[in-house]
């Protein structure tokens, strides 16, 4: 037999008496009074549950912030150091420390800003914020790899900083 019908078969519950406060029942032919000294206090006194944290809204768009424009900005400043030195007669120290150095506040802020970003998402459970910078991040890695391989990178910064 399906449950449903099991139950329509069942027997009614009866209906039980209202009560008191007190748990006494209450008899329907006569008023219910209750006493107010005896009724527990009720504190009227607003409770702060808990207030939002206020930092992610600074921390997400800041970091957002500093990944687009950084790269950007040290990307250009990068290749017009890159095309200045090409142009140049001779290469000095100086001007190939300084591309070199470009170069490594762009990968900085291309690699490192969305990792660290979305290391602290996921640390505090923020998917939204751990999928952008993720795909800030597999962007970036992309972007760069369809400049140069990683070996370039490392070599151009090898030859820089050890003249």
């Amino acid at each position: 037999m399906s449950p449903k019908k099991k139950r329509a078969r069942r027997p009614a519950r009866p209906a039980t008496p209202p009560t008191r406060p007190n748990g006494r029942p209450a008899q329907p032919d006569r008023p219910v009074r209750v006493d107010p000294a005896r009724l527990p206090a009720v504190s009227r006194t607003p409770v702060v549950v808990e207030e939002r944290r206020r930092w992610p809204l600074v921390v997400w768009p800041g970091l957002g912030f500093a990944w687009l424009v950084g790269t950007a900005l040290f990307g250009v400043l990068w290749l017009a150091e890159g095309v200045q030195l090409l142009t140049m007669a001779e290469v000095t120290a100086a001007a190939r420390r300084t591309a070199a150095w470009y170069l490594v506040w762009m990968l900085v802020c291309a690699l490192l800003v969305p990792l660290a970003g979305a290391a602290l998402a996921l640390r505090t459970r923020r998917r939204a914020a751990a999928a952008f910078f993720g795909l800030a991040l597999l962007l970036s890695v992309a972007g760069l790899w369809l400049l140069a391989p990683p070996s370039e990178y490392a070599g151009a910064l090898a030859g820089a900083f050890s003249s």
